[in-house]
């Protein structure tokens, strides 16, 4: 009655009176909120470390969802604090589990970028080096050192998707304040200590908290190295107790002896036992003993990186079944809590955020920029109408990173929409090593090793050097200007030395060792999405030092092959969106070349200059999702052909790669080398790849070769099947193939080993 005679007055009195009263309602309904939660004991749930073993956590939450159980504070470490951090902030056992299936695990630990965001001039040579080294060079002092990388991935892709999954929480926060109350675990490798985040950037906590040592780049905060938590405290009961919680719900993987004994010796029993270091081991006794209901799932024969698809099914159900073992101890928990067995207290968390596709942007700023312009990055990102969806802003993240200018891009949105968003770049210092190792029964042993010379950023020209050491070994000085998104030109030389077999059916025909010096001038180079136009000349010089013909009686006999120099002139253009250039699942491949080969800068011999074209198309089609088959068509036709053809402008095809020994080899997989075929050679050829899982599979090659010396008449020339059969695992090296071929052509078995990426 009091507040109804009050009222009574002009709208703007009762206006300031009904406003007085809701501040004055505030405290009482948080008082009594609070007074709600400590009229019964709290809850703690831990979630401990393990690796790919951590989405056991999100089966164990959906038994507890299914339970009712409220949770008040949660605390994790490595895995556990992502799961953890997700959860904290309104993401439900069921949503966490939508995320991780459709996740590409591999992609997301390492480095690598998804080949449709790399620039078109990066696509041909995105996979060949497993390692980069920075160094540091005084050609002065005479002085030089190599260092180690802090981690064997920086965490680029895996931070950018935690950013992506926090948005609206990429403040500095009290993690007290968050919806659920959260804490991490990381370990400070400086002082030893245990670091436990309470506040700060959340993305940065579950990324700090999960850098295993030697796998993933530590994170510097203030004036601690942070890395993985699971050293130190691996299942954090203290924590969670210290934030108040009086019951705890805890799950934790106990340790797999099976596993252990098959992986010993080898990273995976390092990464297995990464919590079995003595100094966690006291405190994780003490925790486990200090746990209400522990729920220990069984995961064998899953270790830490089991990421595959199939295993991670099998991982939350191993992880529900665990829970669901603990049902009566949960309804024994919930009479304790004084809640009726058919209620749910938890609390509806809404997070507009984890649905939300487009985001408002009033501003947008690049921290840690030195010689690159913030306006050419500016011009890379498609705002309409000062919105972008997060899809987009994801593909402009790792195109910028892409680029090879950065050593990390993130981003983090401050404020409420419209945000400011503000990116984080670190320019990459070029003083780096980049290496790559292969082995195949073909080359033997090959180290790939490259490093830019020198980088002008802002003018937009580099220098880089390249070293191929093998059996076949290679030397490329390459000066380029990238003059924007569209353009780009520049010089390049090679040097390479070649032992080159040529074949007549499967038997020997030439042995040749040669060096090819050549020199590449790039006119023009223009760019347009996925596709690239190139005009451009080149002189070519052979010098053979050894000539080896051998004749039908099996007889070596010297001929004679001029050491001679070529001046060519060319034009070829490329379509390419392949999503993989290894295993390609979708996208098209369609190139074409036209080249005059001459050797005065107009003439062949003294006749008209010889003319080349060489066309390919590919298309990989996806029959389900194991089972892929990709149809290519490839055809190569010499015009003014005559008998003065320089032999290595020839039609050479075999092999494993096209243009492995020479630029216009054209693979035939089954054959035992090069054979020379006549001026028009068409081939029709298939790949079929089914995976077992995604790393591991078998396929087949078929090829259809048909080559007659006019273009006109090919249907009517000669033919001859051929293919292998292989077993492919896609590893961190690269993938490793063992194939066994047979061709009409060569007539004979031949077995293939690879072990890495081609270069």
């Amino acid at each position: 009655m009091y507040f109804c005679v009050n009222f009574i007055g002009s709208d703007m009195n009762i206006r300031k009176r009904v406003s007085i009263f809701l501040l004055l309602l505030c405290p009482i309904s948080f008082l009594f909120g609070q007074e709600t939660r400590k009229s019964r004991p709290t809850v703690g749930v831990v979630l401990s470390g393990g690796g790919a073993k951590g989405f056991a956590h999100i089966g164990a939450l959906k038994v507890l969802e299914e339970a009712g159980i409220p949770i008040d504070y949660i605390a994790g470490t490595s895995m556990g604090a992502i799961v953890g951090g997700l959860y904290a902030i309104g993401y439900d056992a069921h949503t966490i589990d939508s995320l991780v299936k459709k996740q590409n695990w591999r992609l997301l630990l390492s480095d690598d970028v998804n080949r449709e965001n790399l620039p078109f001039s990066l696509k041909e040579n995105q996979e060949g080096y497993i390692l980069s080294l920075p160094y540091e060079l005084k050609i002065k002092e005479r002085k030089g050192k190599v260092y180690l990388p802090p981690g064997m991935i920086s965490g680029q892709n895996i931070y950018s998707l935690f950013q992506d999954l926090t948005i609206g929480y990429q403040d500095t926060l009290d993690f007290n304040h968050l919806p659920i109350p959260f804490a991490c675990v990381a370990a400070d490798s400086r002082s030893g200590k245990e670091f436990v985040f309470r506040e700060g950037i959340l993305s940065e906590a579950m990324r700090a908290s999960m850098a295993i040592p030697g796998v993933f780049s530590p994170v510097e905060k203030d004036s601690m190295l942070l890395i993985d938590g699971g050293i130190i405290n691996n299942f954090p009961v203290d924590v969670v107790r210290e934030m108040g919680a009086d019951i705890v719900i805890g799950v934790i993987f106990p340790p797999d002896k099976r596993n252990g004994e098959k992986n010993r010796g080898t990273v995976l029993e390092v990464i297995d036992q990464i919590d079995l270091f003595l100094i966690g081991q006291e405190k994780r006794k003490r925790n486990i003993a200090d746990t209400d209901i522990l729920i220990t799932p069984d995961l064998h024969p899953y270790n830490t990186m089991d990421f595959e698809n199939s295993a991670i099914d099998s991982i939350l159900q191993r992880g529900e079944q665990a829970a669901r073992e603990k049902w009566e101890d949960l309804m024994a928990l919930k009479k304790k809590l004084a809640i009726s067995e058919s209620v749910d207290l938890r609390e509806k968390i809404e997070n507009p955020y984890i649905t939300i596709d487009s985001l408002e942007i009033r501003d947008i700023r690049f921290e840690g920029l030195e010689r690159i312009e913030e306006a050419d990055l500016k011009k890379r990102l498609d705002l309409k109408k000062n919105k972008i969806t997060r899809k987009d802003l994801e593909t402009f993240t790792s195109r910028i990173f892409a680029s090879g200018l950065f050593t990390k891009v993130f981003y983090r949105l401050e404020g409420e929409s419209p945000f400011d968003l503000i990116f984080t770049v670190q320019e990459k210092d070029f003083r780096t090593l980049d290496l790559g190792i292969r082995f195949d029964t073909n080359d033997m042993a090959a180290i790939l090793a490259h490093t830019p010379l020198r980088v002008n950023a802002s003018g937009g020209s580099r220098l880089d050097a390249t070293i191929r050491l093998s059996r076949n070994p290679y030397f490329i000085l390459n000066y380029s200007i990238d003059n924007g998104l569209f353009y780009k030109g520049g010089i390049s030389g090679k040097m390479s030395r070649n032992d080159v077999k040529i074949y007549d059916r499967g038997e020997s025909l030439y042995n040749l060792d040669f060096l090819r010096s050549s020199l590449n001038f790039n006119f023009s180079e223009f760019y347009l999405r996925n596709m690239k136009l190139h005009v451009g000349a080149e002189i070519d010089h052979f010098y053979f030092m050894t000539r080896l013909r051998v004749n039908a009686d099996g007889e070596s006999v010297n001929f004679t092959l001029k050491n001679k120099m070529y001046v060519n002139y060319s034009f070829n253009g490329v379509y390419d969106n392949l999503n993989s250039r290894n295993f390609p699942a979708s996208g098209h491949y369609f190139s074409f070349k036209y080249a005059l080969h001459t050797d005065n800068f107009y003439q062949m011999n003294g006749n008209a200059p010889l003319n080349i074209l060489d066309m390919r198309f590919l298309k990989p089609i996806r029959l389900s999702d194991k089972l892929f088959v990709t149809p290519e068509l490839s055809v190569r036709t010499i015009f003014n052909a005559n008998d003065s053809i320089p032999l290595l402008y020839e039609n050479l095809a075999g092999g494993q790669y096209n243009g492995h020994y020479v630029p216009q080899q054209i693979a035939l997989p089954g054959t035992r080398g090069m054979e020379l075929l006549k001026n028009t050679v068409g081939v029709a050829q298939a790949n079929v790849r089914y995976h077992f899982t995604q790393t591991r599979g078998i396929y087949a090659n078929l090829n259809f070769t048909l080559h007659h010396d006019e273009l006109l008449k090919l249907l009517e020339g000669q033919s001859f099947f051929g293919g292998s059969i292989g077993y492919f695992y896609n590893s961190i090296i690269g993938p490793i193939a063992f194939e066994l071929g047979y061709s009409g052509l060569s007539r004979v078995l031949v077995p293939f080993i690879s072990v890495g990426y081609y270069f």
